[in-house]
């Protein structure tokens, strides 16, 4: 069970594209975005890094687990930005971050565990794919191709 300022913590912003959980020396990453199917924003992979740079030099991290909410694990990039008509290179530098994003994942320090349920398309199964461990259930449908 967390503790009570864990609690607070998560309970603070529940509207956060990014849930991170601590209980005991687990550390929860959620994609919060169930209506979007999680689909993988800017903000979404600011907050993934921000919490995985933290819980790596957490020496009480012992395993980090990453879980959509919803019906998706992740249905990939959020298109809607290009579609925006965002000329400048803003969309370019947001898919650098999730390439830096996965990297890190695939280089990181600490054991970190996939729970996969639901959809898992494009950048959702780029953060899914380096991981040595990935749990997925009957229900998850998985599509990496255009």
């Amino acid at each position: 069970m967390a503790e009570p300022e864990q609690q607070q913590q998560q309970q603070a912003n529940p509207d956060e594209v990014v849930l991170g959980q601590e209980t005991g020396g687990a550390r929860v990453a959620i994609l919060n975005r169930p209506r979007q199917l999680n689909v993988i924003s800017d903000r979404v992979v600011y907050l993934l890094a921000q919490f995985l740079e933290s819980w790596e030099k957490d020496e009480d991290a012992k395993l980090v687990i990453f879980k959509g909410a919803g019906r998706a694990f992740s249905a990939g990039g959020d298109l809607k930005m290009f579609y925006e008509g965002k000329s400048d290179d803003s969309c370019l530098e947001v898919v650098y971050r999730m390439y830096w994003l996965c990297y890190h994942i695939h280089t990181y320090k600490k054991t970190a565990v996939a729970l996969v349920n639901g959809l898992v398309m494009g950048g959702g199964a780029a953060m899914v794919a380096p991981l040595k461990f990935a749990v997925v259930t009957e229900k998850t449908v998985c599509n990496t191709s255009p």
